[in-house]
């Protein structure tokens, strides 16, 4: 036994290269990832609530960013892990920001 936490998807990837399939392991996590935070930010957009704050991977921080300006956030990035390559970020209402 570990002292690491461990973690299994809820729904398993069975399409990616490493179960058989025709897609790039690291390119569905990130396209789910993302896909993910669109919908959420969508859903929030409508009633001006702030989405919950997350850790992402710091490789998808400017895919996020434009999905957080398409739906009128603005990311502030706070704790990085650079062991683990991912910064936690919270999410401002765009129009609530002070303009310089």
């Amino acid at each position: 036994m570990t002292d690491q936490p461990e973690y299994e998807l809820v729904v398993p990837f069975v399409i990616v290269k490493s179960q058989g399939g025709p897609f790039d392991d690291g390119a569905f996590v990130a396209g789910m990832t993302c896909g993910a935070l669109y919908q959420e930010l969508e859903a929030c957009a409508v009633i001006k609530a702030i989405p919950r704050a997350r850790y992402i991977h710091t490789l998808l921080l400017p895919q996020v960013d434009l999905i957080a300006m398409r739906h009128g956030y603005q990311l502030r990035y706070e704790d990085l892990d650079e062991a683990s390559g991912y910064q936690h970020i919270s999410f401002d209402l765009a129009d609530s920001q002070e303009q310089p």
